[in-house]
């Protein structure tokens, strides 16, 4: 091969460099901070992240949950050739053409599928192609890890590239009907709490995120429901996905774990009020867009017995009350702030607050409550659907139905954050 010659190896730096600029200037620039308003338009940002994105980017994979709790079995149906391997080898243990509703459970020393034993504790079954992996009535994509603990238990855990995760979560957390700043705004700040999962993982964690709303609604290629296939991701989501490839939301140059909610009622959550790792881009913030929500206002009645039942179980150290006569309210439901409560029954009290009584009243629909003693009863009014903090869904419908962008919608829910491509 001929030597380059001087001038031309000067040209082509000079191009590499700018590239370079360019994509700093992409990511300390993509939103103004002064105003709030973007300095270039999404799909440009989005453009010029995938020119500029690494292979191992594309290559980047999430390790998805399927089973919140560990189960005793399973039923796989593999609707095509697979190889069978230990986690993390290259060894074959088998190879098929296809797996027909097998019966996946634990034995002593080993996995059992179907009719074969497997003296291994991590199996992974590695379709040809995808998908064509079904477990409990969904479709994935991808490969499917199975994991023996020690109790004689499974957990399943599916693999697959991280933004056809996040064609799926898109479908799965926001309506296809929403405005699609909405759900570009949706699909930047999954892939942010995605990959702030990934790198938070511990060494030895066998997963990254769960594929319900502990983590994000995860629904895979499809779902059954009432006796019928329904798509969990469509052309629809996977372009949403394409538009922001590579966008993440920082603040202080940092992935954050960026929460998000369906509704909050008309005020988010103060960040810190629920979670431990709330950053400065999770302040609460006032919210108009979400009043169409059917869950922007609500009113519930709870027994009495229920209600003390839960207080109970919510603060086990304080006394056990018994007929609820008063319920004081001493914070919320507003500026950002969990309601709290000092519930009596005459001669005792009790402290707790609405991230309390929710975990043990689901009729609770939010941390953000008042409470009235009726007779026997207590009556709850309150205001949006889930813990609040970050994004509202219902909100970012609002906002985009209103012209807005979907990077004008993460600067109003993250206050200071900054939305660039990934740098690893």
């Amino acid at each position: 091969m001929l030597p380059e010659s001087p001038a031309r190896s000067r040209f082509e730096f000079a191009i590499v460099a700018v590239s370079f600029l360019t994509v700093l200037l992409v990511a300390w620039n993509l939103v103004d901070p002064g105003s709030g308003r973007t300095t270039l338009p999404l799909a440009e940002v989005a453009r010029v992240s995938r020119s500029t994105a690494t292979r191992a980017h594309s290559a980047r994979l999430i390790r998805v949950r399927l089973t919140v709790d560990p189960v005793r079995e399973a039923k796989l149906e593999i609707a095509g050739p697979y190889t069978l391997r230990p986690v993390g080898s290259d060894k074959v243990l088998a190879r098929g053409a296809k797996l027909t509703v097998a019966t996946v459970r634990p034995v002593a020393g080993g996995i059992r599928v179907g009719d074969r034993e497997y003296t291994v504790s991590e199996l992974e079954i590695i379709p040809e192609k995808s998908p064509v992996v079904r477990f409990a009535g969904h479709l994935y994509r991808g490969s499917l890890r199975i994991h023996r603990f020690p109790n004689d238990r499974l957990v399943l855990v599916n693999v697959l590239p991280l933004e056809e995760y996040l064609a799926s979560v898109v479908d799965s957390e926001m309506p296809a009907r929403f405005p699609d700043a909405a759900r570009e705004a949706q699909a930047i700040i999954a892939r942010t709490y995605a990959l702030r999962q990934i790198r938070e993982a511990s060494p030895v964690a066998v997963y990254d995120v769960f594929a319900t709303q502990r983590s994000q609604k995860y629904l895979g290629v499809e779902y059954e429901a009432g006796g019928r296939r329904l798509a969990g991701e469509s052309a629809a989501s996977r372009k949403i996905v394409e538009s922001t490839s590579n966008l993440v939301c920082t603040s202080r140059g940092k992935l954050f774990t960026a929460y998000y909610a369906a509704c909050c009622g008309g005020r988010t959550t103060t960040g810190t009020e629920i979670f431990d790792d709330a950053c400065e881009a999770l302040n609460s913030v006032a919210c108009s867009g979400c009043r169409d929500a059917e869950r922007y206002r609500w009113t519930v009645r709870i027994p009495g017995a229920d209600f003390a039942s839960a207080v109970a179980k919510s603060a086990p150290s304080q006394p056990r009350l018994k007929t609820i006569r008063t319920a004081r309210q001493t914070a919320g439901p507003g500026d950002g702030k969990i309601s709290r409560f000092v519930i009596g029954d005459g001669s005792r009290s009790a402290e707790v607050t609405g991230v309390q009584l929710r975990s043990q009243l689901p009729k609770l629909l939010s941390p953000h409550f008042s409470l009235k003693v009726q007779g026997a009863d207590v009556v709850a009014e309150g205001r949006g659907h889930g813990h609040g903090v970050g994004l509202c869904q219902w909100g970012a419908r609002g906002m985009a139905l209103q012209g807005k962008s979907a990077l004008e919608i993460l600067r109003h829910y993250y206050p200071g954050c900054r939305v660039a491509p990934i740098v690893d």
